[in-house]
């Protein structure tokens, strides 16, 4: 977390039932802090995209997602910001699509970025891995800032993926 006081972190595998325990876990850590309200529903919201994300869009190894010690998630504070990283594994052939994906929604404003999230709801099909494109749209909506990431490569065909959301007291909707 750099320079960030860890609040909270979790390396391990997903089921949705853990998605919703590690939620409840956040909340109390942010109650705990004292986060003010806004920032404590941003950050529950960023953390529900991103963990479904791993979720559904994990490397699949024989028709099986593979998230068993593949997610990281980290939850830190700096001063009146609270940055939440989350990663997993990812197809080294999906890495430039998904780089691509990001440098475009980071060069949007929060105008360009309403109305694409809008367009979305409007006009999104739904993937076969049961999503429409709206996770990262959201992460930077409740944020209200841009999306940082990373991409590092393995000994195997496999990228380790992170992103990292901060979300302030000015940042935001």
């Amino acid at each position: 977390m750099g320079k960030h006081q860890l609040i909270f972190g979790y390396r391990g595998s997903l089921c949705n039932d853990l998605i919703s325990s590690l939620i409840q876990l956040v909340d109390c850590k942010l109650k705990e802090q004292a986060a003010p309200f806004r920032v404590k529903k941003s950050a529950i919201n960023i953390l529900i995209e991103g963990l479904q994300n791993i979720l559904f869009h994990s490397v699949e190894v024989d028709g099986h997602r593979q998230t068993e010690d593949h997610c990281l998630f980290l939850l830190g504070k700096q001063h009146d910001s609270y940055v939440i990283r989350i990663g997993n594994f990812i197809e080294k052939h999906t890495q430039d699509a998904l780089r691509n994906k990001m440098d475009r929604l980071n060069a949007m404003d929060a105008d360009e970025i309403q109305q694409m999230y809008l367009d979305v709801l409007d006009h999104g099909t739904i993937s076969e891995k049961g999503g429409a494109g709206l996770g990262f749209l959201r992460m930077i909506r409740d944020s209200g800032n841009k999306l940082g990431y990373s991409f590092e490569p393995t000994d195997d065909n496999r990228i380790f993926y992170c992103i990292e959301i901060v979300v302030s007291e000015q940042s935001g909707k």
